[in-house]
This record gives structure tokens, sequence and C-alpha cells, in this order.
């Protein structure tokens, strides 16, 4: 009985082995109806890659019902790199064109992320997500042109498993990229998918933007916070000192405030002058039908650029309150008169009279904000130079004072020294002690920087630095110990002392002076005679000596700037790389003469030679490179290291 049993058994367990192998290779065919009440429910697939690189579908059975999974989410693994990654300081990125801005082994290091991150592996950035956030719009950027959603959507998802600060924007910017290509159908399926995460994410994204930024610093409204978040922190190096960036919000919000005044005056909003401004725009640029989605998207942006162009002329005017030189270009679609004439008609006009009263009310730099901009702007120092000449009343230890100051303030300037030069030309003709101590402060700055100039003083105040050659290798030995020692406390005690008269104590005896006189008086009317011709001759050898031109000797010191060589496939052309070249070689200073030459000899304009190369640098720097000075044309070195890598 116990035998047929088991035999019953045996036969029962194959038979349903059987059953469940022809299942496994046709589930739709043997697979049971699915019930009711779970007919919505997602299936799950998984999809296993095997040696022949071959996909089978297998259905993982988790509560009786089956779900489908599109793709695995394994997690991305990072690696490190082992050259280590170039450090850039965080700040935020707002588009692809950044990438600009960045030094030469960044632009490197970024272009082997992008080549790896579409192979399919991952690199550690190590907390410089700089470079994630220009991957991210470089890949926004090329889903303009290749226009494949689901390829896009895979390269921001995987973006962000590898560097999550990018997921939190990631719907948003896809939005506005098929708002520009016109498919509001996978515009509606975004947002519904993903309504849940967008509307909290969306406060995220704004918390970039200044009224974020800066609400509870100026004690913002609500009102001031939605008008600030419509522009973006400015990220030049203007901008980007805070105290700066604070003074441009606040003659912004100020414009804003006038502007919308002399709206309600023409019983109208400033919203409705950007409201025909932008439709405009919309219609008659870009040739989209009114209403269509086209249309309301283009009138969204022309507005947010509107914002944008008034924050550009706040920060216009407080460079000009600055001193700072360079001015932002004001380019609201500048290409159509018609566009520009109504926006100078209706904003533009209206902003030039209203900064022509606020100016005023901008407040002056701190003293960091001020060696901040002279760092920038290394000429920028001359301005106060002359106000302190102009107002020199003779006083000179107030002189002195003041040139401290400046040159406190132009700490990071590199080329500082030339203040305490002009400062010695300046006052040495009043007081030849503190012209002096000026002209060795001038040579100690020298020495620090990287090329040693030694500027002589002119002929004129030489002459009246120095009544004699032994004056002058007096002082020339005070110079070179100072070259030797710099030893700036020494050189300058040495100064302060230059014109103390020096004299031996002598005793007389009147005894001796009354008994010599009666023994020698037949002798003193020829004695007089003698002394009288030799004043006249050491009178004239001391005229001779003023005639002739004074030298401060001092060897000559060169230096070079280090650095990699321009490369060869910049955006330079070879003359405009020689010279930058030659600057190079040259500590990063040229006379008039010299570039004169060089231009000559190539046959070339000197004034446009220099102009084009600043023409290309403005993109990086924000900034001139080549600037004059008197007779020279210097570059910043800060500035020569950046454009290494253009």
């Amino acid at each position: 009985m116990t035998f047929f049993v088991i035999i019953i058994i045996i036969t029962l367990l194959i038979a349903y082995s059987v059953g469940n192998n022809s299942k496994t290779k046709n589930p739709n065919k043997y697979a049971p109806p699915t019930p009711k009440s779970s007919r919505n429910q997602p299936s799950i697939t998984i999809k296993i890659r095997t040696s022949s690189s071959s996909t089978t579908d297998s259905i993982v059975d988790v509560t009786g019902r089956p779900y489908k999974i599109d793709a695995p989410t394994v997690k991305p693994i990072l690696k490190r790199y082992v050259k280590g990654v170039p450090n850039w300081q965080h700040h935020y990125v707002y588009s692809y064109s950044e990438i600009n801005a960045a030094t030469y082994d960044q632009k490197l290091f970024y272009k082997l992320l992008k080549d790896f991150f579409l192979k399919g592996e991952y690199i550690d950035l190590e907390g410089n997500t700089n470079y994630a956030f220009i991957l991210f719009f470089d890949l926004l950027d090329e889903f303009l042109k290749h226009k494949e959603l689901n390829k896009i959507e895979n390269q921001l998802e995987i973006l962000g498993q590898c560097y999550p600060k990018t997921s939190s924007y990631s719907t948003h910017e896809l939005i506005k990229r098929l708002g520009i290509i016109g498919d509001t159908g996978a515009i509606q399926r975004l947002r519904d998918k993903h309504q849940s995460q967008y509307q909290p994410h969306y406060s995220d994204y704004d918390s970039w933007k200044l009224g974020s930024k800066y609400k509870s610093k100026l004690k913002l409204s609500d009102s001031q916070i939605k008008v600030l978040n419509k522009v973006w922190e400015p990220t030049n190096n203007f901008g980007s000192i805070e105290y700066c960036c604070l003074e441009i919000v606040k003659l912004f919000l100020k414009t804003i405030d006038e502007l919308s005044d002399e709206s309600l005056q023409e019983s109208s909003t400033l919203e409705d002058q950007f409201r025909v401004i932008a439709d405009k725009v919309a219609r008659e640029h870009f040739k989209y039908r009114e209403n269509s989605t086209n249309y309301k998207y283009s009138l969204d942006q022309t507005i947010d650029q509107l914002y944008s162009t008034i924050f550009k002329y706040c920060e216009n005017t407080v460079r000009d309150a600055y001193h700072h030189r360079r001015k932002l270009s004001i380019d609201f679609y500048s290409t159509s008169g018609i566009l520009l004439q109504e926006f100078n008609n209706r904003i533009g006009s209206k902003i030039d009279i209203i900064h022509s009263k606020l100016i005023t009310k901008i407040s002056p730099p701190d003293e960091s904000t001020e060696i901040e901009l002279n760092s920038q702007n290394t000429s920028r120092w001359k301005i106060t130079f002359e106000n302190i000449s102009r107002d020199f009343k003779g006083d000179s230890r107030s002189f002195l004072d003041n040139i401290r100051q400046l040159a406190s303030q132009n700490i990071k300037n590199p080329l500082i020294e030339n203040i305490y030069f002009e400062a010695s030309k300046f006052i040495a003709k009043t007081d030849q002690q503190a012209g002096l101590l000026m002209y060795v402060h001038y040579i100690y700055c020298d020495l620090q920087s990287e090329k040693f100039d030694n500027k002589k003083l002119t002929k004129t105040v030489q002459k009246s630095l120095f009544r004699s050659e032994e004056q002058l290798h007096e002082f020339e030995k005070i110079i070179g110990e100072l070259i030797t020692t710099k030893d700036l406390k020494k050189a300058s005690e040495a100064a302060a002392k230059f014109y103390t008269p020096k004299r031996k104590e002598i005793k007389l005896s009147k005894d001796a002076i009354a008994e010599a006189d009666q023994d020698h008086s037949g002798t003193v009317e020829l004695l007089n005679e003698y002394l009288q011709n030799d004043d006249d001759s050491s009178s004239k050898d001391k005229a001779n000596e003023n005639d002739t031109e004074v030298q401060i000797e001092i060897p000559r010191m060169e230096s070079l700037i280090p650095g990699k060589p321009i490369k060869s496939e910049s955006k330079l052309n070879d003359a405009q790389r020689e010279l930058l070249g030659t600057f190079q070689r040259n500590g990063l200073i040229l006379s008039a003469e010299e570039i004169e030459r060089f231009t000559k000899s190539r046959v070339l304009f000197k004034d446009q030679l220099i102009e084009s190369i600043n023409d290309i640098c403005y993109e990086v720097l924000d900034d001139l490179l080549i600037e004059e000075d008197e007779d020279n044309y210097t570059i910043n070195p800060d500035y020569f290291q950046r454009i290494l890598a253009i």
C-alpha cells in the first residue's frame, strides 16, 4: 500500500514540474487571467543580461500579482579620478556658457568627465559641483538639437543619481526646453508624471535667486522677493563682490518702484508696459501666433529678460559710482531697431533720468570692497591719486598719510608700486625727504612684483633731490642695501635722515685766534681774494653738476612670468599669441616703443592689435587684459593666468 502511494506522489511531482517548465517558456499562453481587482496594478519585468548579451524577461512573483519594471534601479558607481579633480570654487551655474570662465585644467577635466559620462562611466567630483551643473546644462543644450526626449530623460536621471544636487532642477529646466521646441504634449505629460516632486523642487530652484538669497539680510517684502527672483545673481567680477551686488539690488528695487510710479501716472502698470514690449517681440520678432503656446511662453521669457535688462542698467550705474571702467552691454534686441526703440521709449529713457537722481544715494564702497575693486581694475587708483594731488595744500604729512591709505586699498593690486612712484615724483619738488621716502617704498614694492622695473625719476625731480654726485652715490647705497636685505624699515630710516647735516664738533680758542690774527694780518687781504675765487669756482662746478642728468644706477633684475604657453588652437590668432608671449617673457610689461616695433615688423596697427586682444579676453575677464600705464602697457598677472586657457 505504502509503495503505491509513493509511486503516485512521484508521478504527480514530475507532472507538476513539466507543467511549470512549459509555463516559463511561454508565460503569455499559460498565465492565468489577471483578477479584476489587480488589472490596474503595474507588473515587474526584470531584464537579465547574459554572457551572450541577449535579454530575457522574467516574472518576479511578490504578492501573487505581477509588476513590471522598465529599468533596473541600481545606483551608478562613482570612480575616483587618480590625478585629482581640479578644484573649482563653488558658485551658482546658470548655463553651459560659464565653462568659458574655467581655467585650462578645469576645461580639460570637464571634457574628460563628459566623455566618460556618455560612455557610462562616472567620476567622483569630490564636491566640485560646478562640473555637474555645467554637464547638466550641456546635455539640455544638446537636447534642443537632437530632440530625443527619452534620451535626455535618461541622461538627467543618471546625472541626478550621480550628482544629486542636479536632480531638483531637472523637471523645471527640461520643461523650459520643451517649451522652446513647442512640444506641449510632452510638457503636460512631464508635469503630470512629476507633479508630486515638481512643486517643492521649484521652490528650491528659486532659492538660488537673489530675492530668496537676500530676503533676510535686506528685510525684503514678498513682492520684492518675487521681483528679485526674476533675475539671476551676477557672476562677473564686479557683481561677485557681495557689497557691490547688494548695492545693485537696492538700486534695482528703487528703480522698479520709480518705474511703477511713473506707469501709474500714465494710467498703466509696469507689467502692462512690459507686456506691450513682450507682445512685439513674440509677434514681430519670432512671428508667433497670438495666444499660441509659443506666444505665451515667449511673453513670460521676454518679461523676465526685461527685468534682467533693468538689473544690468543698475549694475552699470553702480559701476559708474565706484569708478569701475568697463560697463555691461545692454543688448535687448539691439539688432532690431523697432524693438530697441520701443524699449528705450517705455523703459530705457526713464531709467537714465531715475538713475541721475539715485546715483548719489549709492553707498560708497567699504575698505574690503575697495581692495577687491582695485585688484580687478589695476589703474583705478589713479582717480583717487588725482584727487589727493589736486587737494594738496603743502602739508606733506597729510599727503603721505593719504598715499599710505591709498596703498593699503591696493594691497592686492599687482601694480601697487606705481602709486609710490607717482607720489615720489609729485612730492619731491615740495619735500625732498618725503620724495626719497616714497621712492624707497616704490623700490620695495617693485621688488615684490613679478618684474623689477626700476623706473628712474625724471631729470628735473632728480635735480631737486640730489645736489651732488656724493649725495647720489650715498642714496644708491641705501637702495642697494634695500635690494639685498629687503629691510624696508631700515631703508626708510636712512631716507628720513638723508638730509640731516653731518658735522664735526670743533672747539676754538679765542686767544689763539687773536694771536694768529696779529701775526698774519698782512696776508688777510690776499687770503680773502683766494677764498672769493674758490667760492666762484665752486659755484660754477655745482652749476655744471646740476646741468647734467644724474641717474640712480641699480642692477636690473629680470624675471619671467611662469605658466603654460598660449595654446595654438585658442581663439587668438598668431600675432595676438606672439604679442602675449612677448609680454610673458618680459614680466607682463612692455613699453609703447617695444609694442610699436613689434607691430611694425608684422605690418600691423598697435592700437588695433591691443584692442582685438582685449575684446577676445573680455568674455573671460569682464575687464581689460592689456592696460596703458603712461609710456608702458601692462597685464595683471592673475588675468594672464586665466587667459592661458582660452
